[in-house]
C-alpha cells in the first residue's frame, strides 16, 4: 500500500512538472522605414511616451467587463512597452510627416516634443484592441502648439495574444495617421 501511494505521488509530481505553462514574448510589428532625402533645416521633433502604471508591468493587458484589467503572466512584452510604442511611432511619423525629423530621444531638449500619454493599450473581451489617451505637440520653447485626445478600437483578426499585438500595432498606425493629419492642418 505504501509503495502504491509513493508511486501515485511520484506520478502526480511528474505530471505537474510537465504541464508548466510556457512564457511567450511579443513585440509590436516592425515598420518598414522609408529613406527620405536629407534636408538642411528640417525641424526636429522628439517623441516622449508616458504610460498608465498598469501598462508598464510587462504583461500584456486585457480588459474584462467594464472595469476589470488582467495582466498576462505568460504573455509578456519582449521590450519595455514604452520603448516599443516609441519605436513604432518614430517610424510611422517619419513616414507620414517626412518634412520633420522624428527622433526617439535627444540629449538636448531644445527641440519640439510630441508627448503621448497612453491610458489604454490593451485587448478587450469583445475581441478589440483599445488605444486611448492624449497627445501634445510643444515647440522648442515648450509652448503648447496643439493637443488632442484619442480613443481607437481595432478589431482583432483572430484569437490569441499574437492577433491582439498585431491589432495594437494597427492601432498605432491609425494613431500616427490621425496625428499627422492634425499636424498638417
Amino acid at each position: 500500500m505504501k509503495r502504491r501511494s509513493a508511486l501515485l505521488g511520484l506520478c502526480l509530481l511528474l505530471s505537474a512538472c510537465s504541464s508548466m505553462p510556457v512564457t511567450r514574448y511579443y513585440r509590436l510589428p516592425d515598420v518598414a522605414v522609408q529613406q527620405t532625402a536629407a534636408r538642411a533645416e528640417r525641424p526636429v521633433v522628439q517623441i516622449d511616451i508616458r504610460l498608465a502604471d498598469f501598462l508598464s508591468a510587462g504583461g500584456i493587458a486585457y480588459q474584462q467587463g467594464e472595469v476589470g484589467i488582467t495582466l498576462a503572466q505568460q504573455n509578456l512584452w519582449a521590450e519595455r512597452l514604452q520603448e516599443g510604442i516609441k519605436r513604432v511611432l518614430v517610424a510611422r511619423m517619419q513616414q507620414y510627416q517626412p518634412a520633420r525629423l522624428w527622433l526617439g530621444s535627444l540629449p538636448d531638449t531644445r527641440v519640439s516634443t510630441l508627448s503621448l500619454e497612453m491610458n489604454q493599450f490593451n485587448g478587450r473581451d469583445d475581441g478589440k484592441a483599445v488605444l486611448a489617451g492624449r497627445w501634445y505637440l510643444r515647440n522648442a520653447e515648450q509652448k503648447l502648439i496643439v493637443q488632442s485626445s484619442f480613443q481607437l478600437e481595432v478589431a482583432q483578426q483572430g484569437a490569441g495574444y499574437e492577433a491582439l499585438v498585431l491589432a495594437l500595432g494597427e492601432g498605432l498606425d491609425q494613431l500616427s495617421q490621425n496625428i499627422s493629419k492634425e499636424l498638417s492642418l
